[in-house]
C-alpha cells in the first residue's frame, strides 16, 4: 500500500489543451469541482476532430517529421515579440492550414461503436438515434454539450499552445503557457497575437489524431518529391470523387483503411490493400485486425508489404512507377496512393520531455513523455505525468468507447486536481507503471485496451474516487449502466454489419476466428481481456 502524493499547494487554476471531447468533458468537471478552468483551442470553435472540414491537409512531409515537431513547428523564437499584434498576408490559406490543418474527417465518417456507449455521464443523445450515426450528428452533439454546460466561456479559440515550462517559485503557478493566436481579419488576411499564462495545472486534451505517421520505405521520398499531389494520408481523405476511374494503393488494412476503401469501391477500378505481413500484439488487437482483413470490398486486393518504390526518374506519370513487394511480386499502374498507416504522439510544446530517436536516444530518462512517438512514457493510468502528476493528459488510450471512457478521466483529473481523490506518492505511480509495462510493454501497445480492458479501468476508477469520496463527503460517481454494458455487448456485431453483412457473417467471423486462434508474438503472454491493474491502493 502507498503513501499519498502531497502537492506543493492547492490546486486554483487549470489549463486544457483542446476542445474535442476529452477537453470539453474534463473542462465541465474541473469547473464544477471549483477550479478556474482555461479551454485553449486552435480551431474557430469547439468539437475537436468531429468539426468537418472541406479542406485536405497540406502536403505531406516524407519522410515523417521527428515526434516533437510531428504535430506541428512552433513559430515561437527567441526573438517573438510578446502582446505585440501583427498582420500575415495569406491569400492562399497555408499559414491558416499551418497554424491549425483540417481534422481526418472524411464525409462518410461515422461511428464504429453504438452511439449510447460513446454518450457522457447524464446527457443523453436524443431518443431515437440510432446506434451508428454520421459524424455530423455527433459534431452536433458535442456543440449541444457546450452549451448545456457554457464551456464556450472557458474558451480561448484560434489559439494554439507554442511552449509549456515548469516554473519553481513557492506558492507561485508551476505551469506557463505560452500562446499564439491566429484570426482571419480580412480576405487573406490574419492577425497573429503571443502571450503567456501561467497556471497551477495543465490538462493536455489534443489527442493522437495531429502527426501522421507514413513510414519509412526505400525510394518513397522520391516519389513523393515527384509525385506530392497524388500521395497522401487518411488525414487528408474527404471524399471518394476524386479518385474516380482510378487504380488506389492504401497502405494500411486497419480501421480508417477499411473505411476509405469501402468508401472508395464503388467509384474506382481497383484497390491494392498492404497490410503487415505478420500481425503482433494482445489477443484483442490481433482479432481485430484478423477480422478486418475480411472486409475488403469486391474489387481490392490485399497485398504483402513493401519492400521498395523504385526509382521513378524515368516514370513518365505514377501509373508507371514500380513497387516491389516482400514476396517478389512488382506492381504498376497505381494512379493515388493513401497511407492508413496511424498517428504518431507528438507535443511540440513540450518539446523538453521529448527525445527523438536517433543515435544519442536517452531512452531510460524517468522524465521523458515521448520518444519514437509510439506512445506517452512515465504516465499513472495513462492519465498522470509520474514525475509531476499537475500535468495529465486525456484521450491517449485506445480501443475504447471514446467519449464515456475520457469522462471517466475527466472526472479522475477533477478530484485529484480539487483534492477529493488522492494520488499514490512518487513510488506508487513507478511501481504501477512498472506492473502495466510487464503487462502491455514500453511501445505501441501500451495504451491498447479493448473491451474487457476499458470496463475494469472504468471499474477501478471509480472504486478509487468513490473510496475516497467516503472520507471527504464528495458525490460518489456512477460507474457503467447495465444498459450502457448491454450496448458495449452489441460493439463487434455492429462492426461487421456496418463493414462485413448481418449476423450471418458475425457468427462466421467469430467462428473462424475460435479456428484460427492468436498468433504467436512477442506480448502473447497477456490478453486485452486480463489487462495489469495500474491501480495502486493509496492509505
Amino acid at each position: 500500500m502507498a503513501g499519498r502524493h502531497q502537492f506543493d499547494q492547492p490546486i486554483r487554476s487549470v489549463a486544457v489543451i483542446g476542445s474535442g471531447p476529452s477537453g470539453l468533458t474534463a473542462s465541465r468537471h474541473l469547473s464544477e469541482a471549483g477550479l478556474n478552468v482555461r479551454i485553449f483551442e486552435r480551431q474557430a470553435h469547439a468539437g475537436g476532430i468531429w468539426n468537418w472540414q472541406a479542406d485536405i491537409a497540406p502536403p505531406l512531409a516524407i519522410p515523417t517529421p521527428p515526434p516533437s515537431t510531428a504535430a506541428f513547428s512552433p513559430a515561437l523564437t527567441e526573438t517573438t515579440t510578446l502582446h505585440a499584434p501583427r498582420r500575415i498576408i495569406d491569400p492562399l490559406g497555408k499559414e491558416r492550414a499551418l497554424f491549425s490543418p483540417p481534422n481526418p474527417v472524411y464525409w462518410s465518417l461515422s461511428n464504429n461503436v453504438p452511439t449510447n456507449t460513446m454518450a457522457f455521464k447524464d446527457f443523453p443523445y436524443p431518443p431515437g438515434t440510432d446506434m451508428n450515426i454520421s459524424h455530423t450528428l455527433i459534431s452536433s452533439y458535442l456543440r449541444s454539450y457546450v452549451e448545456k454546460f457554457g464551456l464556450d466561456r472557458l474558451a480561448s479559440f484560434n489559439t494554439r499552445v507554442e511552449k509549456i515550462e515548469r516554473l519553481h517559485a513557492p506558492g507561485k503557478p508551476r505551469w506557463r503557457l505560452t500562446l499564439r493566436r491566429v484570426e482571419q481579419v480580412g480576405e487573406g488576411v490574419l492577425s497573429e497575437q503571443f502571450w503567456t499564462e501561467d497556471f497551477d495545472a495543465v490538462t493536455v486534451a489534443t489527442g493522437h489524431y495531429n502527426a501522421p505517421y507514413i513510414p519509412s520505405l526505400a525510394g518513397l521520398d522520391a516519389w513523393g518529391k515527384k509525385w506530392p499531389a497524388r500521395i497522401h494520408h487518411s488525414q487528408g481523405y474527404r471524399i471518394p470523387e476524386p479518385y474516380a476511374g482510378q487504380t488506389v494503393l492504401i497502405v494500411g488494412i486497419g480501421t480508417s483503411g477499411i473505411d476509405i476503401a469501402q468508401d472508395l469501391s464503388p467509384h474506382v477500378k481497383k484497390i491494392y490493400m498492404v497490410g503487415k505481413n505478420e500481425i503482433v500484439g494482445p489477443e484483442g488487437y490481433q482479432i481485430m485486425r484478423r477480422g478486418q482483413r475480411r472486409w475488403l470490398p469486391s474489387n481490392a486486393e490485399a497485398l504483402p508489404e513493401i519492400t521498395s518504390f523504385e526509382d521513378p526518374e524515368s516514370a513518365e506519370g505514377m501509373d508507371k512507377g514500380v513497387i516491389t513487394l516482400s514476396d517478389g511480386r512488382v506492381v504498376t499502374g497505381i494512379d493515388s496512393i493513401i497511407f492508413a498507416t496511424g498517428y504518431r504522439y507528438s507535443y511540440p510544446f513540450l518539446a523538453n520531455l521529448h527525445q527523438d530517436p536517433g543515435p544519442s536516444a536517452v531512452v531510460q530518462d524517468e522524465e521523458l513523455l515521448i520518444t519514437s512517438g509510439e506512445h506517452v512514457r512515465n504516465l499513472y493510468r495513462d492519465v498522470f505525468y509520474v514525475p509531476d502528476p499537475t500535468l495529465s493528459f486525456l484521450g491517449l488510450s485506445v480501443n475504447t468507447s471514446a467519449f464515456s471512457f475520457f469522462e471517466y478521466q475527466g472526472i479522475a483529473v477533477a478530484r485529484v486536481f480539487s483534492g477529493q481523490a488522492w494520488l499514490p506518492d512518487l513510488a506508487g505511480r513507478r511501481q504501477a507503471l512498472a506492473a502495466h509495462e510487464a503487462v502491455m510493454g514500453d511501445g505501441k501497445f501500451t495504451h491498447f485496451l479493448g473491451k474487457e480492458g476499458e470496463r475494469r479501468y472504468v471499474r477501478e476508477t471509480v472504486e478509487w474516487v468513490n473510496r475516497h469520496a467516503l472520507e471527504n463527503g464528495a458525490k460518489p460517481v456512477e460507474g457503467h449502466s447495465e444498459e450502457w454494458l448491454a450496448a458495449s455487448d452489441q460493439i463487434a456485431e455492429l462492426i461487421t454489419k456496418k463493414y462485413g453483412g448481418g449476423m450471418d457473417v458475425f457468427s462466421k467471423t467469430q467462428e473462424a476466428e475460435a479456428g484460427e486462434g492468436p498468433k504467436s508474438n512477442s506480448v502473447q503472454k497477456d490478453s486485452f481481456r486480463a489487462q495489469a491493474s495500474s491501480l495502486v491502493e493509496v492509505r
